[in-house]
């Protein structure tokens, strides 16, 4: 029975049990949900994340289970997203790898832009290679106009030694002259490891033999003697 009233009750006395189950059930409800949402909060601690967005989206998925081998997914009806916040995550990281291709695509404008760029998207040997050919000798030596970063001439001349091809020979022989004008560029010179030296030396021997077909010859010979003078190669 619903409703249960003694001889003589008032109607204000008369208890309506369904009510008071349907508020007990949300009374359990809400002490459920605020359990799981502080354990969320703790676990979000504990995983120590990077941002608040990142907190917030593990307690407002606190509610989500995990599926089970009896969960039979061909019978569920999905009809939107099982968990919102997830698909909020999912734009938020496309977007950010359309910037970092966005960015990929920026030439750098100085030399702090050019160490982070270097830094960021230079993985490999073949990825440095594409990245100084992408910016081109003359803008190098303007990126570098006050002075080169410890360490980074050598990079770049070893990433040019390591993946040099013969059609590249104007190319690669157009940014060894353009660094020789960066800030500092003695200074680096003398630091350059072995390694670098030997790379260095290795390069301009092959635009020796590539360039001997040039109409400018004798020009281009007396330039590359003059570049084996400045990065101090015997």
């Amino acid at each position: 029975m619903a409703n249960m009233a003694a001889p003589g009750d008032s109607e204000d006395d008369v208890l309506d049990f369904r009510k008071l189950e349907r508020e007990l059930a949300a009374a359990v409800e809400a002490d459920h949900k605020y359990q799981r949402e502080n354990d969320a909060k703790f676990r979000a601690i504990k995983q120590q994340v990077g941002s608040y967005d990142e907190f917030r989206d593990i307690v407002m998925a606190s509610h989500l289970r995990p599926l089970e081998k009896k969960d039979n997914l061909q019978n569920m009806d999905v009809k939107q997203p099982w968990n919102v916040h997830a698909t909020t995550q999912a734009d938020r990281e496309n977007t950010a790898q359309q910037q970092i291709k966005q960015d990929e695509e920026k030439l750098p404008r100085n030399g702090h832009e050019f160490a982070r760029d270097w830094k960021r998207y230079c993985k490999t040997t073949p990825d440095k290679y594409k990245f100084i050919k992408k910016i081109g000798g003359e803008q190098l030596a303007n990126i570098f106009k006050n002075e080169i970063s410890f360490g980074l001439l050598g990079e770049i001349l070893t990433a040019l030694n390591n993946s040099y091809v013969q059609e590249d020979s104007g190319f690669v022989y157009q940014v060894l002259d353009s660094l020789t004008k960066v800030g500092r560029f003695e200074l680096s010179v003398d630091f350059l490891s072995s390694k670098e030296s030997q790379a260095v030396k290795e390069l301009l021997e092959k635009l020796t033999n590539d360039l001997t077909d040039s109409s400018e010859i004798e020009q281009i010979n007396t330039r590359l003697d003059a570049l084996k003078k400045l990065y101090k190669i015997s």
